[in-house]
């Protein structure tokens, strides 16, 4: 063992503390910096909704960031950093004056309510001035970027893809906006912000730094990615061929599930041998589900908790191409065992060998079950005369449907139904929602006069959930089943630089009674 003298030990001592200095000032101005990123993050989306030379179009504010993000990220002192701020605001020009108020929402329908950020002391007075004038005349008005998915409904995102193709690994100012955009996006228009599991604030806070310093395409892909979870969404995934690559894109031949925090095995597919239904999944490449729980949860994008275990269960099956070993135990013993990915598993396991619908004898009565997953719109029409005289339809809606609620209550219900409330952005004043009640169907003067079983259960999922939502107002019907997804809404894709598709749901959805689904 080599022992440390005296003089070398003096000589680390002295090496320290001049490079600590060094170390500390670094760490400090990099912090400094991140610091300015956040506000300005806040002031770039204000003037991107607000500012009326923006929403027309005539300036282009993604590449006004470009160009400022070096400036922000070389000025020595915070006068100088809002020099530069100064000059990014002025060269957008005056917002001119709009003496008429602007609109009022109470602040369960606002998500722009605090704006004390403009009053931070990292702007300057000028700084603060001009936001907040901006503000003062902040009027409704239309958007190049913000045109309506439908008649009346959120806004396409799709449309705002500036550097959404180029570089799988984009520049620094290109990943900036990435971050910016993204969190702006959910800032003003996702309705459940004010339910998230942590402050928005708080999310970018965390996790800009990582975005801006990453070293790589796939340290971006991941900080990002991270970024998106904090949204809370079921809806929210991430997609890009750089995370896909990471993550794996093929599948085994089984399908699992979390039981009792444990991964069981719940579909094999034919021929496969070397596993069985209900064998608990105890490594896999020689890791335990411990590990991969770990390494995959900050991806585990979900509006509660068993769609986490749903998606940290997906992630820990995908994987490369080819052979991977498998340690499982049926309950008496535990054994290695080695199966193959490929892309064509998952799409086999997923195949139904069920009828659309069958007519059963139960205890003397006819039931009527229907695989909601497999019915199409022009089936209903026999699917009713087959049924017409039966006791009971269950519907099974483990699975996701093909659009056919608006035909099914023509069937089911006397009336149109009142079958929701949504609240939706307001795309002419951003951050702002309102309530939009929502009707289906036209009714029928002869509805089924049977009993109505719903079977639900965590796969059962947005327009999944809508369909719930509509059977259940049936008179007397019966739900059978667990939590659901909680993503019942529409989804909106996002893009964003470095080919990265994203998205989340961006209509709130109550029942007719306003309480939350």
């Amino acid at each position: 063992m080599q022992m440390t003298t005296p003089v070398l030990a003096k000589y680390w001592a002295c090496l320290l503390c001049l490079l600590l200095p060094q170390f500390i000032t670094a760490q400090s101005a990099d912090s400094v910096y991140h610091e300015r990123l956040f506000y300005l993050c806040k002031a770039w989306g204000h003037v991107k909704y607000f500012h009326p030379e923006v929403a027309n179009g005539n300036v282009d504010w993604d590449d006004a960031l470009l160009n400022v993000v070096p400036q922000v990220k070389a000025a020595e002192d915070n006068d100088a950093f809002n020099a530069v701020v100064l000059e990014w605001l002025a060269a957008v020009g005056d917002p001119g004056n709009f003496p008429n108020s602007k609109p009022q929402v109470p602040d369960s329908l606002n998500n722009n309510a605090d704006l004390s950020w403009m009053e931070t002391p990292v702007f300057s007075t000028e700084v603060q001035a001009n936001l907040q004038n901006l503000w003062d005349n902040a009027r409704p008005r239309d958007h190049v970027l913000l045109r309506p998915q439908f008649n009346g409904g959120p806004a396409d995102f799709t449309i705002d893809n500036q550097y959404h193709q180029g570089d799988v690994f984009p520049d620094e100012p290109q990943r900036v906006l990435a971050a910016f955009r993204f969190w702006n996006i959910i800032h003003y228009f996702f309705p459940y912000k004010y339910i998230m599991d942590q402050d928005w604030d708080t999310s970018l806070r965390m996790h800009l730094p990582d975005i801006v310093t990453a070293a790589d395409a796939l340290a971006y892909n991941q900080a990002l990615a991270r970024l998106t979870v904090e949204v809370d969404d079921t809806h929210a995934f991430y997609s890009s061929a750089t995370f896909w690559e990471w993550k794996g894109s093929n599948y085994p031949p089984f399908l699992a599930r979390f039981a009792e925090d444990e991964l069981v095995i719940t579909k094999v597919l034919p021929g496969v041998t070397e596993v069985a239904v209900g064998d608990v999944i105890k490594e896999i490449d020689s890791q335990t589900v411990d590990h991969w729980v770990t390494h995959y949860l900050p991806y585990a994008y979900a509006s509660n908790e068993v769609v986490q275990q749903r998606t940290l269960m997906e992630s820990i099956l995908f994987g490369p191409e080819g052979p991977f070993t498998l340690t499982v135990s049926d309950g008496t013993e535990e054994r290695s065992v080695e199966l193959t990915r490929n892309g064509g598993n998952s799409t086999a396991l997923r195949a139904s060998t069920t009828p659309v619908y069958t007519l059963e004898e139960q205890n003397g009565c006819r039931v009527g079950k229907i695989d909601m997953g497999q019915l199409e719109t022009e089936e209903i029409p026999e699917m009713f005369n087959t049924f017409r005289r039966t006791d009971a339809l269950v519907f099974d809606i483990r699975n996701y449907p093909n659009g056919t609620l608006w035909t099914l209550v023509d069937y089911l219900f006397q009336d149109r139904i009142h079958i929701a409330n949504f609240t939706t952005p307001d795309l002419r004043f951003p951050g702002h929602f309102y309530w939009n009640e929502v009707s289906i169907g036209q009714g029928t003067s002869q509805p089924y006069e049977g009993q109505v079983v719903i079977l639900f259960d965590e796969t059962t999922q947005s327009q999944a959930e809508y369909t719930v939502m509509g059977l259940e107002q049936f008179p007397g019907s019966v739900k059978v089943g667990s939590i659901t997804s909680a993503a019942d809404g529409n989804v909106s894709g996002i893009r964003l630089p470095g080919n990265v598709f994203s998205a989340a749901t961006f209509l709130g959805t109550y029942y007719p009674d306003y309480t939350p689904t």
